[in-house]
């Protein structure tokens, strides 16, 4: 390519002394000396065979060839010049488009009011949300979709790295209006008992809350409905379809609307779902998502 023959300080010396109309005032504006500033000119017209400038009564005179070459020189120095100031100063003024995956529940109630936060301080960041499961980031994460993630219990690809950040609490709960009695036990064969909606057929999440607070290995329980969706799985709940798992904050939001739900105690010891962020290992982040990873991170305070 042409462009392969021609230093960029050749391109650089010719701008100024076609825009000064003097080889002194370019030396004197670029720190050359006069003869080194003549002899950047000669060289890119021996690369382009062309003559660039003519000397009219000891003027300095453009020619047409310089003329057109000025025109885009101008214009691309300019663009360069406002990406370099704007990446230079990126850690003054953040700015940019940050990708982040989130699960549904705990993005809405958690992430998305701590983002508005940090958008309201920081007017020229803006947001692409995905929301989905575990194994969808993991996959947007390598493709490079996503600058970082919110996932919980799942075992990510070689490559990405997870930080633990949160713990929210799972709740086994229930409609007020089923009058379940004997709400605070801890034994299996009292929830075997009851009807549940799950998030899937593996019955994981209910399995998980009856080994923790029950003892119980295993469990086969008398689910009505599958649904992957929190919030689904709330209002099923509300609806007497049988009892189900939920987020903490979710429980808090319900409870704060009036609705009418029964969080069972079982052992009263908590069941923590460990939120981690996760990122592909010694991916290059901008300053703004270097800078929401750190607010988030200090927010969530785990």
């Amino acid at each position: 390519m042409l462009i392969d023959q021609i230093n960029l300080n050749q391109l650089r010396v010719f701008e100024s002394v076609y825009r000064s109309k003097s080889m002194t005032h370019a030396a004197r504006e670029l720190h050359l000396t006069q003869s080194g500033v003549s002899q950047h000119i000669k060289a890119l017209e021996d690369v382009l065979e062309l003559k660039l400038f003519d000397r009219i009564k000891q003027k300095l005179v453009p020619t047409p060839s310089a003329k057109e070459l000025y025109t885009h020189t101008a214009k691309s120095f300019e663009d360069i010049e406002t990406i370099l100031n704007r990446l230079k100063k990126t850690d003054k003024e953040l700015t940019g488009m940050i990708s982040i995956g989130l699960p549904s529940e705990f993005g809405n109630n958690i992430v998305l009011p701590l983002l508005t936060e940090f958008q309201k301080k920081n007017p020229k960041v803006r947001f692409k949300i995905r929301q989905g499961f575990p194994f969808e980031m993991n996959h947007m994460l390598i493709s490079g979709e996503l600058d970082f993630a919110f996932v919980d219990s799942f075992t990510m690809d070689k490559g990405i790295k997870t930080e633990a950040v949160y713990d929210e609490v799972l709740e086994l709960c229930i409609s007020k209006k089923l009058n379940v009695s004997n709400k605070n036990s801890t034994e299996f064969s009292f929830y075997e008992k009851l009807t549940y909606v799950d998030y899937q057929e593996e019955q994981s999440v209910l399995s998980w809350w009856m080994k923790h607070h029950t003892g119980a290995k295993s469990s086969d329980l008398d689910v009505k409905v599958y649904v992957l969706d929190p919030q689904a799985v709330g209002r099923l709940i509300l609806q007497g379809v049988g009892a189900g798992v939920l987020p903490g904050h979710l429980v808090q939001k319900l409870e704060n609307a009036g609705e009418e739900v029964h969080v069972f105690k079982g052992s009263g010891k908590p069941l923590h779902n460990t939120i981690s962020i996760a990122l592909v290992e010694d991916k290059t982040l901008s300053a703004s998502t270097t800078a929401v990873l750190e607010f988030m991170k200090s927010k969530l305070g785990r």
